[in-house]
C-alpha cells in the first residue's frame, strides 16, 4: 500500500512551532526544581509558558517569588524564542549550514521572519540576530546602572538582562518582586531606566523588515519601501498623539502622576504612550487611570505594533489601511492610495478581516468571562481590595491585553476561574500568531470560482 506523504504549508509549520515551544516550556516549568515551593501547578506553568512564548506578559503568579532561578531562566528563554520566532532561529542555521535549501525552506523562513521578498532573506535573518542580541546587550548594560544599586551585583545584573530581553521582545515580564515591587512601579522617577525600556520596546515593535530596509538604504527615506514608510510614520504619529493625550488626562490625577514633578509627569506620560503598544510594563496602578486614559490604553493595545515584529495587536499597517479605506470611501474613490502608491485590494480585505476577527474574539471572550467571574472581589497589585469587583471594565482591559500580547493588567488575572484563564491562554496564542494566520491554517486552498456572479447592490448604513 502506498502511503501519501503529508505536506504542511509553511504557515502551518510556523503556527505548530509555537504550540510545540509552549508545551515544551510548560513541561520544564512543571519540574519540581523550577518552582520555589517544589510543588508545580500545570495550569500556572501552561499559562506562564504561553504568556512568555507569545511575548504577552500576563501572569497568574509573581515570576520572581514563584519560580526558582531555573524557572526564571526558562521563562526568559521562552520570551527570546517567542520574540524571534522558533522557525526564524532554525531558518538561520538552515540557510547558513545547508547547501541544498529548497524553495519551501525559504518560504518558511520568510513567513517566520516577516519579510516581504525572497531576495535578501539570508541577509535579513543575519540582521535580525545581530541586531536583536546587540540591542539587548546594550540595553542590559544601561539597565545595570539602575538595577545594581538597588538589588546588588548578582541580582541586579540578572534583573537588567531579564528586563532588557523582556522589553525588546515586548513581553512585559519583570523580576521586581524581589523587593516587593510590581513591574517598574519603583522606578517611575528613574529617567535612564524608563528611556532605555521605551527605546527597546519601540525598536522591537517596528518589525525586522523595517530594520533591514532602514539599514540597507542608509537612512535615505526616499528609498524606503511603502511598508517601511507607513510603519515609521504610523508608529511616530501614534506615540506622539498618545503622549499628548495621556498628559492631558493624567496631569492632575493624584492616583497616577498627579503628585510627580513636571519632568516625571512628561516622562511617565510618554511611557504610558509606548508601553500599551504590546509591551506590558507599567509604573502606576492602572486601576486609577481616568476614563480617558483607560479608553486610550485599550485602543493602543488593540492597534499594537507592526507586522513581522515582536509586538502583537492588529498592527499599525492594518490600522492605517482601515483609516485610508474609510477616507477613500468618503471621497467616493475606487482605489486606496498612500504616498503616491495604490494599496492592493487583497491587503484592504485582509485588514478588514483581521480587525473583525479581533473584535469578534474580544466581544465573545468578554461575554463569557463576565458571565463566569463577573462580580467577584479581587486584590489589586498594591494590595487594595476593590469593592466593585471583577466587572466589564476590568475584563475588557484584560481580554484586549491578552489578545494584543500586551500583558498590562488591572490585577484580576490571578482571581479568574480556570475556564477564564484558559480563555486568556487561547487569546494570547491567537494574538501572537495572528487571527488571519489561523484562518489560513485551517482553510483549504481553493481555486478561484470558474463563474463570476452578476453583482447587485445592497443598502449600506
Amino acid at each position: 500500500m502506498r502511503v501519501k506523504r503529508l505536506k504542511f504549508r509553511p504557515i502551518a509549520i510556523v503556527v505548530s512551532s509555537f504550540v510545540l515551544v509552549i508545551f515544551a516550556g510548560a513541561g520544564l516549568l512543571c519540574l519540581p526544581f523550577a518552582v520555589k515551593s517544589g510543588e508545580p501547578d500545570f495550569l500556572v506553568a501552561l499559562f506562564t509558558a504561553t504568556s512568555a512564548t507569545c511575548v504577552t506578559g500576563h501572569t497568574v503568579v509573581d515570576t520572581y517569588t514563584y519560580f526558582t532561578g531555573f524557572g526564571q531562566a526558562i521563562v526568559l528563554l521562552l520570551i527570546q524564542i517567542g520574540g524571534l520566532g522558533f522557525i526564524t532561529i532554525i531558518s538561520l542555521f538552515m540557510l547558513y549550514i545547508k547547501k541544498d535549501v529548497t524553495l519551501s525552506d525559504r518560504k518558511l523562513a520568510l513567513q517566520s521572519a516577516g519579510g516581504l521578498k525572497m531576495t535578501g532573506l539570508k541577509q535579513l535573518l543575519k540582521y535580525i540576530f545581530i541586531g536583536t542580541f546587540s540591542l539587548e546587550f546594550l540595553g542590559a548594560v544601561l539597565l545595570c546602572i539602575s538595577f545594581v544599586p538597588v538589588y546588588g551585583w548578582g541580582l541586579g545584573i540578572w534583573q537588567a538582562v531579564f528586563t532588557s530581553i523582556s522589553s525588546f521582545c515586548n513581553a512585559g515580564f519583570s523580576l521586581t518582586g524581589a523587593n516587593g515591587g510590581y513591574s517598574l512601579a519603583g522606578f517611575a522617577s528613574d529617567p535612564l531606566l524608563l528611556i532605555v525600556v521605551m527605546a527597546l520596546i519601540a525598536i522591537g515593535g517596528l518589525g525586522f523588515y523595517v530594520w533591514y530596509d532602514v539599514i540597507k538604504n542608509r537612512f535615505r527615506p526616499s528609498r524606503y519601501s511603502l511598508h517601511t514608510k507607513v510603519v515609521l510614520i504610523a508608529t511616530g504619529g501614534i506615540i506622539v498623539l498618545a503622549w499628548a493625550l495621556f498628559m492631558a488626562f493624567e496631569w492632575n490625577n493624584p492616583g497616577t502622576i498627579g503628585g510627580m514633578n513636571a519632568g516625571d509627569k512628561m516622562l511617565n506620560s510618554l511611557f504610558f504612550a509606548v508601553t500599551p503598544r504590546t509591551a506590558g510594563h507599567y509604573t502606576v496602578d492602572m486601576n486609577y487611570f481616568s476614563d480617558g486614559s483607560y479608553i486610550l490604553s485599550n485602543l493602543l493595545m488593540f492597534v499594537g505594533g507592526s507586522p513581522g515584529s515582536t509586538a502583537g495587536g492588529v498592527k499599525t499597517t492594518t490600522f492605517v489601511v482601515l483609516i485610508l479605506t474609510m477616507i477613500t470611501a468618503c471621497r467616493r474613490e475606487r482605489q486606496v492610495r498612500v504616498f503616491k502608491r495604490g494599496i492592493e485590494q487583497d491587503d484592504v480585505i485582509n485588514a478588514v478581516t483581521v480587525s473583525m476577527l479581533y473584535v469578534i474574539a474580544i466581544l465573545l471572550s468578554v461575554f463569557i468571562i463576565c458571565g463566569i467571574d463577573g462580580g467577584k472581589d479581587y486584590v489589586s497589585d498594591y494590595g487594595e481590595t476593590w469593592v466593585a469587583g471583577i466587572n466589564f471594565k476590568s475584563v475588557l482591559f484584560e481580554v484586549i491585553s491578552a489578545i494584543s500580547a500586551t500583558g498590562l493588567t488591572m490585577g484580576i488575572t490571578a482571581e479568574l476561574s480556570v475556564v477564564s484563564q484558559v480563555i486568556l491562554i487561547l487569546l494570547m496564542f491567537f494574538g501572537r500568531v495572528g487571527g488571519y494566520t489561523l484562518v489560513l491554517v485551517f482553510s483549504e486552498t481553493r481555486r478561484p470560482p470558474a463563474i463570476t456572479r452578476l453583482p447587485e447592490h445592497i443598502m449600506i448604513g
